[in-house]
C-alpha cells in the first residue's frame, strides 16, 4: 500500500526534523555545528546571544535538510525495487521538493529576523563552499571586459543557482546545481557573441603564471613593477596585462594574415597596397580601440601613476628616453614647445603599446620623433646645429 502525502503533512515533517533535539548529538550533529560556526565567524556579528542563535539555525538546517534526504533516498531506493516505479518516483521528488522548500523558506525567515541581507548572502555561501563569488571572479578573469549588463546576468544565474545549492544533500549535489547554471551562463555568453572556448583556453594560459608564453613572461615582468594592497588586486592587473598582450598578437596575426592573402590573390602591386592600406588601418583601429578599453580597465585596480607604469614598461620607457633627447638637444625650448614635443611622445608611446616587438616600438617612436624634428624646425631650430652642439658638450657622436 502507497502512503499518500499532502503538502501540510509535509510541510509538519519538515518543521519537527528543524526543532526537535535529541538528548545526545548524533555525529552529524557535531559536523553541524562545526559548519555552522565557521559559516558565523565571518559574519561580524559580536554578541554571544546572537552569535548563537544564528549558528543553532544553520545547524538545525544542516539536520533537517540531512534527515529530509535521507528519508528521500530511502523511499526512492525502496520504489526502485518495484517494476513499474516511475510514478511513484516522481511523487516521492516532487514531495521532497515542497518539504525542503518549505524548509527553505522558514530558514530564511528566522535568519533574517537576526542578520541583514548581506550577512544572509554570506550564509548562503557559507553553505554552498563560496561558489558564487569564486564562480564571478574567475568569470570577470575569463572575460574582463564583460559589460554591466552581462556581469549583471551571470550574477543573477549564480545567485538562482546558489538557492537550490544550499538545500543540497551532498557536495555532488549542490556542485550539480552550480553547473547546470553555468550551462545557462554559457548559452547566455555565447548568444552575446563570446567564443566559450577561446575564451577558456586562453585563460588558461593566462593562469599558468609560471608558464613561458610571451604573454606571462610580460605580464609577470610588469607586474613586479608596481605595489599592490591584496593579491586580489594584483592578480586581476597581472591577468589584464597578459590578457592585453594576447589580444594585441590575435589581431596582429588576423592583420597580417589577411595582408599575406592579398599579396597571393592580388597580383597587381597598385591595387593590392590598397587593398594592404585598408586593412592595415582597420586593424589599426582595432587595436587602438583595444589598448583604449584596456587602459580604461587598468583604472580599476590601479591609479593614475601605476597605469603610466604600466605604459612604460610595455612601451621599454622609450618615452622619457627621447623626451630627454629633445631637453639635451635643445634646453632652450619654451615651456610650450617641451610640452608639444612631449605630446608627440606620447603618441607614439600610445602607439607603440600595439606592438610586442622592440624593434616595432622604435619603429613608432621614430615615426613621431621625426614628426616632433620637423614641428622644431618650424619653430626655427637648427637640428643639425644642436646635434653637433650636443656632441661637443657631451663628448659622443650620435647615430
Amino acid at each position: 500500500m502507497k502512503t499518500k502525502f499532502t503538502r501540510p503533512t509535509l510541510a509538519l515533517l519538515a518543521l519537527l526534523l528543524a526543532t526537535t533535539a535529541q538528548a545526545q548529538e548524533t555525529p552529524f550533529e557535531e559536523v553541524a555545528k562545526t559548519r555552522a560556526d565557521k559559516i558565523v565567524s565571518v559574519l561580524d556579528v559580536y554578541i554571544k546571544d546572537k552569535t548563537t542563535r544564528i549558528r543553532d539555525h544553520i545547524a538545525n538546517q544542516y539536520i533537517a535538510l540531512h534527515k529530509l534526504h535521507d528519508v528521500r533516498d530511502k523511499k526512492i531506493e525502496s520504489a526502485r525495487k518495484n517494476t513499474d516505479s516511475t510514478q511513484q518516483l516522481e511523487t516521492i521528488k516532487r514531495e521532497s521538493e515542497i518539504a525542503i522548500a518549505d524548509l527553505h523558506k522558514t530558514f530564511l525567515t528566522k535568519l533574517s529576523r537576526e542578520i541583514d541581507r548581506e550577512q544572509v548572502a554570506r550564509v548562503k555561501d557559507g553553505m554552498t563552499y563560496n561558489v558564487v563569488p569564486i564562480t564571478f571572479s574567475n568569470y570577470l578573469l575569463m572575460m574582463p571586459y564583460l559589460n554591466q549588463k552581462q556581469q549583471n546576468q551571470i550574477m543573477d544565474f549564480l545567485v538562482e543557482a546558489r538557492e537550490y545549492a544550499m538545500d543540497g544533500g551532498s557536495s555532488e549535489e549542490k556542485h550539480r546545481w552550480f553547473g547546470k547554471y553555468k550551462g545557462k551562463i554559457t548559452n547566455y555568453l555565447a548568444a552575446e557573441g563570446f567564443d566559450l572556448k577561446k575564451e577558456s583556453n586562453n585563460w588558461a594560459i593566462r593562469r599558468n603564471t609560471k608558464g613561458e608564453a610571451f604573454e606571462i613572461v610580460q605580464s609577470n615582468r610588469i607586474i613586479k613593477a608596481l605595489t599592490f594592497d591584496n593579491e586580489a588586486k594584483k592578480e586581476s592587473t597581472r591577468n589584464l596585462i597578459a590578457h592585453q598582450y594576447q589580444q594585441i598578437q590575435e589581431l596582429s596575426n588576423a592583420r597580417d594574415s589577411q595582408m599575406i592573402e592579398i599579396r597571393k590573390r592580388i597580383l597587381n602591386k597598385e591595387e593590392a597596397d590598397i587593398a594592404e592600406a585598408e586593412i592595415w588601418g582597420r586593424y589599426k583601429k582595432k587595436l587602438d580601440d583595444q589598448r583604449d578599453l584596456f587602459v580604461h580597465t587598468l583604472f580599476k585596480f590601479l591609479n593614475s601613476d601605476q597605469v603610466e607604469i604600466v605604459k612604460n614598461e610595455m612601451t621599454g620607457h622609450e618615452l622619457k628616453k627621447e623626451y630627454s633627447k629633445f631637453l639635451d638637444l635643445l634646453p632652450e625650448m619654451t615651456e610650450l614647445q617641451k610640452k608639444k614635443v612631449y605630446e608627440y611622445m606620447l603618441q607614439a608611446r600610445d602607439n607603440a603599446m600595439n606592438v610586442v616587438t622592440s624593434k616595432d616600438r622604435e619603429q613608432w617612436f621614430a615615426k613621431y620623433r621625426g614628426r616632433a624634428n620637423n614641428y622644431l624646425a618650424g619653430q626655427n631650430y637648427d637640428l643639425r646645429k644642436a646635434t653637433e652642439e650636443l656632441e661637443k658638450r657631451t663628448g659622443s657622436t650620435s647615430n
